[in-house]
């Protein structure tokens, strides 16, 4: 669940990997081994997710979309993608 006053992190461990020859981004997940293709979306969020509270995830993840994608859509794709991104156990939550 996405949390504005939380810190979101990359959980330790993870592997990435382009894969340009088939447009795509992977990420394995060594503690729960899997891998997972990522989207624009989840690779944008990734990129924003350095400890910044939801707040400020929020705000850039927005910005970046500004003007393709109207706020209230841009937030409800955060949303959705952090929840994603937690249950695959790619992103974690530090909450204060």
């Amino acid at each position: 669940m996405f949390c504005r006053n939380g810190c979101y992190m990359t959980v330790p461990n993870l592997r990435f990997r382009p894969i340009p020859e088939m447009d795509d981004y992977v990420v394995f997940t060594p503690d729960n081994p899997n891998l997972y293709s990522l989207n624009q979306a989840a690779r944008l969020v990734l990129a924003f997710c350095d400890g910044r509270t939801g707040t400020a995830l929020e705000s850039a993840y927005c910005a970046a979309l500004d003007p393709l994608l109207p706020r209230r859509e841009a937030r409800a794709e955060l949303r959705k993608t952090i929840e994603d991104l937690e249950r695959k156990g790619i992103l974690r939550n530090t909450r204060p």
